[in-house]
Formats: structure tokens, C-alpha cells, sequence
């Protein structure tokens, strides 16, 4: 009886396809967290899916050739996808260049700004579209087309690696679950198929509808409780495998140093802490400091365009918190500065993957894989399990004396820094940009415009501050709204992002920094750093004087500024700190009037800089890399792991089973290794052709190895056995007790084992090799032999 696929109805057909398009469409309900309109991209994608699925159904009823389905169905996917994009099906050059233009647009969107993405910014749903109507063709072609559902699984495992590594929640729970038994239902729908294409089972009859007879029953045994929960289990396991970069929105690379190094938001959790009416203790220090201050936890290096966050770090497995660091960058040798020894404590409430230490320091001795960035010097933990919860450390700050002349702060040269310090995204609002000219006019070089910046926001521009009235976030369409005259209302997080953007308009290096403001002092030499003290403040960088701090937040919260910064620009005096604006619940305007003309631009609105357009670009070819090795590095861990894993997971199963799954896995070690397996024989006649294939398996592995029943007397004696226990089990009259009276179970499955051993040693090495790596029997289309 042969077992060759059949023709299937256009119903039939159609049943499947539709199968497999609800659970690629539920699997990519997994990008929700893109988008914050899912239904942007998800209903297109069932749209173009439902045309891909019916061109599909219906040629295959036909029994159409497999490679024009595929052609016909990569038509009808474009078609439906340019009509959703452009409005026209038409394949002309318009209609590609359109379509081209659109996806453009959408890869800009990704790279400007953070997940979730707002529907008010260029939309990013021709992009989602496009690769959603991928996976639902390449699902539908390999299940249905090509008959290889088990392979199928790879492809919805593929969907999931996509949030997995690009978004911080990764996918939901739900989505998994649903499409996992969606896999499960196509898995057990094909092995029924191939069961009933044998007709009836041969054995006992059950008057169950679930007996060992029923077709169902093998069908489940067969296809989904064997290859399906191996492929759930597979998916499971094989993420934890793939290097995860936990960054934001397309934002790759931790960094290039050993170990996986977690960066969390730091931003998002200081807000969510100052929100908190509860004022709890989080880092004591015992220090000879007579006025600590800025205890700094983390750098944020890279502005998005929608946040901030901490870009790309090097951080090598030598930088470890064990004592003397490096000097800090670009800091003049000649530049004053006084030692302060620390004793922290960080207290179980303070739970971060970032060591809080002060800026610069001398050095830093810490427990624990903790390890520093030597462009930024802060530290991360490399280990999973490390964070600074109960940790007692000890460390040396260093406090440089600039004096207030200015001598120490030069003008950055050409390369002192990376590009990305300098990096703006082109959607940065013409306020912002027009705004930093023009409070900084007057000043002649990069330290007074800075100068110039703090007094803007802390005296001249009539900001408060209002952590109650603050808006969230620290994006474009915030950060145009903060600097506009009905707006200047913030907190820390808006006034440090503003200053460092316009600083970075103004091409001065500009980073944000995340730690702590001032301490209370508990005791002799003993202070406390708790939630409220959580604090933002823009870091910028001179030559002469490395990376300093700027304070631009207003008196209300910050008291004071570093003495460096009060000093007289052109056209003012000293800063008055004690005009800067107090804190209000009021919704009125402050009494500290704007700066003459401080808000009027002396630039042509939407003038940019020069080298904005060149780092934006570097930016996306250095995203575009990114994505394409992340994709690379989970395709090659999937086809090097899933096909080993498939296939040791189902040879464990079938030499546990019965005499029908032992023989059913001398048929796939023989497909494997590639031995020629005679379809629709008897198990005699199959026994017949395999004898002479056998070899002894203690034998040393050659090129050539000999083999016949001569060679391995002893599995050919097995298999003799094991064909007689199956023609028993099949081919017995119902009910009789030969049907069931078959050889010792044990004593069974040891003449599988040993007769599969000797037919893998049958062969040469490089064959056995292969069919280690690569066994084709988790391709083929699972068949009762």
C-alpha cells in the first residue's frame, strides 16, 4: 500500500491553511509592544494572510506544482501589501518606489524612537506589515505547500526570537500558550492525515474511540505528543542559548566584554522612587568628605529621539572593581585635586545592577563580578544574580579644583570623544535647536555657552520645578513642549535632557547622568542617601577638564551649582542662585522673568548642524549591523541545535514505546544515516535489505567499515527478533492472544537499540556525522513505515 500524499479538497485544504494562519496571526500578536496601536499592523497582516491562504488552498486542490503555489502566493503577498501601503497593485515603478520609500520611512521610525511607538510620529506598521506577511507565507509554504509541519515550528519560534531580544518585557505569555497549541493541532491534523492514507491499524480492536486502533489516537501519539511538545520544549530552551541585548528599541550591543551585562532603565525606576511619598534610606557612607554630594549610579550615553539610554558599553572581564582605577578621561594632570576615602553601605532597599560611586575616583573594592566602563566609569554587574542589595564596599573620590577662570576647559578637539556623545536624531524639534543658539549667542567659546545653558534654566528662563506637574519622559515632543514659554514646568529628568540636547545642538559632547543629589548627615562623618535624593544632572566634556557636571535643575530642587560654573559670561553677571524660581502647586508663571529676547531665534527656524545628518546615518548602519548578526546568531544556534534536539528527544521516545515506535526509529536511524528503506514492504521483506547493512557496533569507526550477518551476528539475531515481534503485533488476527502476547518489553527495546547502533556503524564516519547534525528524518514527512 503506498503511502504518497494525496490531493486534497479545496475545503480541506482551505481548513489547514486557515489553521496555520490563526496561529502565525497569534504569534505575532507578540509585537504588540512595538506599537501602541497593535491593530495597525495585525489586521493588515490577516488580510494579506487570508489571500495568501485561499491562492494556496486552491492551487494545491489542483495539485499544482509546489514551486508555482510558492510563486503564485508571493504574488498575491505583494499585491495585498503594496495596496495596504500605497493604494496600488499596480507593478510599476511608481508602486515600488512608493512601497520603498514607505519601508524607508518606517526603518527611520525604529531607529528615532522607543517602543511603544505613538501613531502621531511616521508610522511604523509598513515595516511590522511586511515581516508578519513573511512569516505567515513561510509558515503556510513549509506546512502545507512543502508538507514539513515539525519545520514549520522553527519559523513561529522565529517570531518570538524578535521581542525577545528587542523589546525589555520580551513577549507575552497568553500569545505562546495559544499558538503552541495551534503548532500542536497542525502537528496532529498532518500525522493523522499520513495514518489514515495506510488505512485501518492492524491489531486489536478497542471499543473506545480512543483505542490503540483509532487513527486519532496514533495520530496524537504519533505527531503531537512526540515531535509537537519536543519543538515546545525546543522553544524553550534554545533562547537561553542566545545572546539577549537588553537595551532599547533596536538600541544593540551591551557591550564587548565577557559576561551578559543586564542594563536596566534607571530614568524610568528614579521617577517611579521620587514619586513614592515613603522617604526610605537606601546607601550610608562613612567618609573624611566634609560636604559630600553626587554619588553617581549610571551614564545614559545615547539620546533616541524618544529617551535616553545607556548605548553600547565595552566593559572586558579585566575592569573589575578591585582597586586602583584608571585616570579620568581627558582630565589634565596639571588640574588640583584632593582624595576623600568612603565606606558605602547600600542597604536591601536600594536593588540595582549598577554600583552607586562617585565621579572620578581613584579607585573602588568591591565583592562581587562588578565591572567598570572606562569611557563612562561606571560600574555593571556581569552577573545574573549580582546587585548592590546589603553590599558594603569601600572607595577613593577624587575632587579636581577648576578654580572659576576657566583655564581647565577647552574646547573638545576633533575625536576626543565617540561620535555617539555628539549623535542627535534629525526629528530633534527646531525650538530646541534654535532655542540653544540663542541663549548662547553672546559667548565666545564651549564652557561659557555651558555656563550660559545652566543659567538659562536655573535663572533667566523662568522654569520651575514640579515633580506633581512634570510631563513623563524626556523625548522630542516632550522636551518641545518643556522648553516653550507656556510650558518650563519639569523635574530633574527634563531639565538634565534639555541642557545636555542643546548642548550637543551646540557641538559640545553631552551625556545624562542617574545617582544621587545631596546626602543628610546622620552622624560624625556619617551620611544617608535616601529615594528622594535620587536626582538627573548633564554631564559635558572639556578638554583639560574630562567630564563635568552641570546642574540646571532650579533652587527649588538643587541649591546650589559647582563652583566652576558661577562665573560672568558676556552680557550677565554671576549666577544669583537665590533668584532662581522656588517650587509651586500653583499653575501660575514664575516671578523670574525671561532673559530680553532669550526666546527669540537668530537662526532661520529648522537650521541644523552640520554633522547631524552624517552621525544620524552612522547610527542606522550601525543598527541595521546589529540586526542583521542578532538574526544571524538565532538562525545558526536554531538550525545547529533544533535538528539534534528534535531528533534525541524522539529516539528516546520511540525506544521507550511499543513495537510499532521501535521499528518506526530503525526507520528514521536508517533515513539518517543513509541507509535505503524500502517503502510499503513487509517488516520480513524491510529485515531482508537492512541485514546487510549491519556492522558491529564495538568496532573501531572506519572508512569502510564491513558489514552483513556475518559481521554482527548478534544484532542480526535482534533483528530477526524485533521483525517477528512487529509482524505479531500487526498482523495477527484480532483478539487473539498472539496480538498481544509479544516478546519481553525490555528485551525488546535493548534489539532496537543495538540493531539501530550496528546500522549507524554500518556506515562511514562523515555519515554518521551527518546524521548527527543534520537527520533527515526530522524533515521528512512522518509516515507509518
Amino acid at each position: 500500500m503506498s503511502a504518497a500524499r494525496s490531493t486534497p479538497s479545496f475545503r480541506a485544504a482551505l481548513a489547514l491553511g486557515l489553521i496555520g494562519l490563526a496561529t502565525t496571526w497569534v504569534a505575532l500578536t507578540a509585537w504588540h509592544g512595538f506599537v501602541t496601536r497593535p491593530p495597525s499592523y495585525l489586521n493588515r497582516v490577516g488580510v494579506a494572510g487570508l489571500a495568501i491562504v485561499v491562492t494556496g488552498a486552491g492551487l494545491r486542490s489542483l495539485a499544482s506544482p509546489r514551486w508555482l503555489t510558492l510563486l503564485a502566493q508571493l504574488v498575491v503577498a505583494w499585491a495585498v501589501v503594496a495596496w495596504q501601503v500605497t493604494g496600488s497593485a499596480v507593478p510599476d515603478g511608481a508602486t515600488f518606489s512608493a512601497l520603498g520609500n514607505a519601508l524607508s520611512v518606517a526603518v527611520d521610525t525604529a531607529r528615532t524612537y522607543a517602543a511603544p511607538i505613538s501613531p502621531d510620529v511616521p508610522p511604523l506598521w509598513p515595516l511590522l506589515v511586511v515581516s508578519g506577511v513573511v512569516f505567515v507565507l513561510l509558515v503556510d509554504a513549509v506546512a502545507f505547500t512543502f508538507g514539513r509541519v515539525p519545520g514549520a515550528g522553527l519559523a513561529l519560534l522565529a517570531v518570538y526570537s524578535v521581542p525577545s531580544g528587542l523589546l525589555q518585557d520580551g513577549p507575552g505569555w497568553g500569545s505562546f500558550v495559544v499558538t503552541t497549541l495551534g503548532f500542536l493541532l497542525m502537528l496532529h491534523l498532518d500525522a493523522r492525515d499520513s495514518l489514515l492514507r495506510w488505512g485501518r491499524s492492524l491489531g486489536p480492536e478497542d471499543n473506545s474511540p480512543w483505542g490503540h486502533g483509532n487513527p486519532v489516537r496514533e495520530a496524537a501519539r504519533a505527531g503531537a505528543g512526540r515531535i509537537g511538545l519536543t519543538a515546545t520544549a525546543l522553544a524553550l530552551v534554545v533562547p537561553a542559548f542566545v545572546p539577549v541585548l537588553g537595551t532599547d528599541l533596536f538600541d544593540l550591543g551591551s557591550g564587548s566584554g565577557g559576561g551578559n551585562i543586564q542594563i536596566r532603565k534607571p530614568i524610568a525606576d528614579m521617577r517611579r522612587d521620587l514619586e513614592r511619598g515613603e522617604d526610605v534610606a537606601m546607601v550610608r557612607v562613612v567618609t573624611d568628605d566634609p560636604r559630600p554630594s553626587y554619588l553617581r549610579i549610571s551614564v545614559l550615553n545615547r539620546f533616541t529621539g524618544a529617551e535616553w539610554s545607556s548605548g553600547d558599553r565595552d566593559v572586558p572581564s579585566g575592569n573589575t572593581a578591585s582597586g586602583a582605577l584608571p585616570p579620568p578621561v581627558g582630565l589634565a594632570q596639571e588640574v588640583p585635586r584632593t582624595e576623600y576615602d568612603y565606606r558605602v553601605q547600600v542597604t536591601e532597599q536600594l536593588d540595582s545592577t549598577w554600583l552607586p560611586t562617585s565621579f572620578p575616583a581613584a579607585a573602588v573594592r568591591a565583592d562581587g563580578d562588578w565591572r567598570f566602563d572606562p569611557s563612562t566609569m561606571d560600574f555593571l554587574a556581569a552577573d545574573d544574580d549580582l546587585d548592590t542589595r546589603g553590599m558594603d564596599y569601600s572607595m577613593t573620590a577624587v575632587a579636581p579644583h577648576y578654580g572659576t577662570d576657566g583655564r581647565y576647559f577647552r574646547d573638545a578637539s576633533t575625536g576626543a570623544v565617540p561620535d555617539e556623545l555628539l549623535e542627535l536624531p534629525s526629528a530633534v524639534p527646531a525650538l530646541v535647536r534654535d532655542l540653544a543658539r540663542s541663549v548662547t549667542a553672546p559667548a565666545s567659546n564651549d564652557y561659557q555657552r555651558a555656563v550660559m545653558l545652566q543659567r538659562f534654566f536655573r535663572q533667566d528662563g523662568g522654569f520651575r520645578y514640579d515633580l506633581r506637574r512634570a510631563p513623563s519622559g524626556a523625548g522630542n515632543a516632550t522636551l518641545e513642549g518643556f522648553l516653550a514659554p507656556g510650558g518650563r514646568v519639569g523635574y530633574c529628568e527634563q531639565f538634565a535632557s534639555a541642557m545636555a540636547v542643546m548642548a550637543r545642538v551646540l557641538g559640545i559632547p553631552a551625556r545624562v547622568a542617574i545617582g544621587f543629589l545631596e546626602p543628610e548627615q546622620v552622624g560624625p562623618n556619617e551620611f544617608v542617601y535616601s529615594s528622594h535624593d535620587l536626582h538627573a544632572w548633564p554631564e559635558l566634556y572639556f578638554s583639560g577638564a574630562g567630564w563635568v557636571r552641570f546642574e540646571p535643575t532650579p533652587a527649588g530642587r538643587a541649591t546650589s551649582v559647582p563652583a566652576y560654573s558661577r562665573v560672568s559670561t558676556p552680557g550677565s553677571g554671576d549666577e544669583d542662585t537665590g533668584a532662581a524660581s522656588q517650587p509651586t502647586d500653583t499653575g501660575g508663571t514664575s516671578s523670574a522673568a525671561p532673559a530680553p529676547g532669550a526666546n527669540r531665534p537668530t537662526e532661520p527656524a529648522g537650521t541644523e548642524t552640520g554633522t547631524t545628518t552624517g552621525t544620524s546615518s552612522k547610527t542606522g548602519r550601525n543598527v541595521a549591523i546589529g540586526a542583521a548578526v542578532a538574526v544571524l546568531l538565532v538562525l545558526l544556534a536554531v538550525l545547529l541545535l533544533g535538528p539534534r534536539s528534535v531528533r534525541g528527544t524522539a529516539r528516546r521516545s520511540r525506544l521507550g514505546g511499543g513495537p510499532d515506535e521501535l521499528w518506526a526509529e530503525l526507520r528514521a536511524t536508517a533515513l539518517d544515516v543513509g541507509i535505503p528503506w524500502p517503502e510499503g514492504r513487509s517488516p520480513r521483506e524491510v529485515g531482508a535489505v537492512l541485514v546487510d547493512h549491519l556492522a558491529d557496533p564495538d568496532a573501531q569507526p572506519v572508512e569502510r567499515p564491513r558489514t552483513g550477518p556475518f559481521e554482527a551476528p548478534e544484532a542480526t539475531a535482534a533483528l530477526e527478533r524485533l521483525v517477528d515481534t512487529v509482524e505479531r503485533t500487526r498482523y495477527a488476527r484480532p483478539g487473539s492472544r498472539s496480538a498481544v502476547a509479544v516478546a519481553d518489553r525490555t528485551a525488546t527495546e535493548s534489539d532496537a537499540a543495538l540493531v539501530t547502533a550496528s546500522l549507524s556503524a554500518g556506515v562511514t564516519p562523515r555519515a554518521r556525522r551527518r546524521a548527527q547534525w543534520l537527520p533527515r528524518s526530522v524533515w521528512s514527512t512522518w509516515r507509518r513505515p
